[in-house]
């Protein structure tokens, strides 16, 4: 029954609008995750988006929206100056501390929600581009800056794994992403994180091949198999006036299509 007085008060400027976008708008429908599966003319409807909903779509095909998830209209503007961290290398059980400034270089005082991201930058499974982890609202004077502190856990890093059932870390970089909408991040620092206490999945005939070298017990299984598959193959016979760097270039074509392959199947090929 108040909205009329809160519109009245945002639009004459007595108050500044702090809100952000808890989704994203596309420019248009065709641009939607759902779009090419819903509504459909079966029975059933397949539910293909996955992991990839609203901006972790957007972020994946590269498909700039309306209005990305974040975005949000102020009387004044923020700036990002600094980010920092306690560690630029860590086990996935400690916890890293995120620091980063934010200064309020308008004429206006308002509230920015300050909003960090992570991104596992060689991550070898399907996975979305950034993830939002962490948010902070922080009012600032005209000119005022304010630190804002984060603290990421191993849960920040983690990915649920189906096969094994829990949550579990790849180890690599990842980048830590600070800014105002999910398409505004000007702050990055980048984490070294090592996973503990992996848990592995049962292998098996269907098991991709990749996967026997993800696991250190079975790495010799792994190069025994590769070695083999490389050198039945008589499309891997080096041609007369090939260079070493196109040879190079074939030979990883080729693994990379054998580490996707079940190794019944690779099996089969060798015979």
């Amino acid at each position: 029954q108040a909205n009329g007085g809160a519109i009245a008060d945002i639009l004459t400027g007595k108050v500044n609008p702090s809100g952000k976008l808890a989704e994203t708008f596309p420019a248009k429908m065709e641009d939607t995750p759902p779009y090419p599966n819903f509504p459909s003319k079966e029975k059933t409807v397949m539910y293909g988006e996955g992991v990839f909903v609203g901006y972790r779509y957007y972020d994946s095909k590269k498909v700039k929206p309306l209005f990305p998830f974040g975005f949000g209209l102020s009387y004044t503007t923020f700036a990002y100056t600094r980010i920092t961290a306690n560690t630029t290398a860590a086990s996935d059980t400690a916890t890293i501390e995120i620091e980063v400034n934010v200064k309020n270089t308008g004429k206006v005082s308002g509230k920015e929600i300050v909003q960090l991201y992570v991104r596992d930058e060689r991550c070898d499974i399907v996975r979305p581009e950034k993830e939002l982890k962490h948010f902070a609202k922080v009012f600032l004077q005209p000119g005022e800056e304010k630190s804002v502190y984060f603290k990421l856990t191993q849960r920040d890093f983690s990915y649920y794994n189906a096969a094994v059932h829990g949550w579990q870390t790849t180890k690599g970089k990842y980048v830590i992403l600070v800014g105002g909408s999910s398409d505004n991040l000007p702050l990055r620092k980048e984490i070294e994180i090592t996973p503990s206490g992996i848990i592995y999945p049962k292998l098996d005939r269907f098991s991709m091949l990749k996967e026997f070298a993800k696991n250190p017990a079975n790495k010799a299984v792994y190069d025994e198999l590769m070695t083999v598959a490389l050198s039945t193959r008589t499309e891997l016979t080096a041609t007369m006036n090939e260079t070493e760097q196109e040879r190079k270039a074939r030979m990883a074509r080729f693994t990379i299509t054998f580490n996707n392959m079940p190794v019944f199947k690779l099996i089969a090929r060798t015979k």
